[in-house]
Formats: structure tokens, sequence, C-alpha cells
């Protein structure tokens, strides 16, 4: 048995069907996940957080070497302070409460480990970590 006003209307609905699916065409797609054009892209957005506090660091004359993503040295010398950034201010406490980071001072997401930098080196590095920290 045949229904034709459902024909009918399945007829003028083809049409738009496939407008629509040709609008799509031009859409830009995401890279697959897990390819190097996917890694690349999420890291484009990914802001390094040593980035001010390097700057500032520098501003005050004091030698920074950065090293991997998240960690820097304030100074020069076995005995410079170091610091590491963790993902956010909570992950930094986390660390230090669970006694992972001994030893550390946490100003925010910065987990400074003193060594034995002098007062002034070090009084230099905490202001800088400082900057930006809310609370």
């Amino acid at each position: 048995m045949s229904r034709p006003g459902l024909t009918r209307t399945l007829r003028g609905l083809a049409p738009a069907a496939l407008a629509l699916s040709l609008a799509a065409c031009g859409a830009t797609a995401k890279p697959q996940a897990g390819t190097l054009q996917a890694h690349r892209a999420s890291h484009k957005a990914v802001d390094d957080p040593r980035k001010n506090h390097v700057s500032c660091l520098r501003q005050d004359h004091v030698p920074v070497t950065e090293f991997s993503h998240w960690w820097l040295k304030a100074g020069t010398g076995p005995g410079a302070p170091q610091v590491m950034f963790a993902p956010t201010p909570g992950a930094a406490q986390e660390l230090q409460i669970s006694g992972q980071v001994t030893g550390a001072e946490i100003i925010g997401a910065a987990v400074v480990y003193p060594e034995q930098g002098s007062p002034a080196l070090l009084k230099k590095v905490e202001t800088c970590m400082a900057k930006g920290v809310t609370g």
C-alpha cells in the first residue's frame, strides 16, 4: 500500500539533504587523533608556564637555563635554584602535601627548589615566581 503524502514529503526532503551534505564538504576536519598533525595542533594553544617568569628573571639580570617544558634553572653552577611548573597551583600543592617535593617552596604552580642559592638570588626567584599569582 502506497502513501502518496509520505512519498511527496520524502521527495521534498531529498534536495535539502543533498544541499546540506554538499555544504559540509568545505568544512575543515580536525586532524586524526594520534597523528603528528594532531600533536602539533594540540600544542599550539598550550601556554608556556615559564614565559613571564623567565622574562622577569632576565630583567633582574639572573641567568636562566630552560630545560624541558616545565623546568628552569635560575643562576649558574650546580647549586643554583631550580623551578618546576606543575599543571595548576592545586597540583603543585598536592605534590607538596603528598611529600613528593621535599624541601621545595610552592608559589602558585611553581615548585621552587632553593638548592644552595644565595638569599639575594632566592628573593629574586621568589618575587618573579609570584608574578601573576593570586590568593
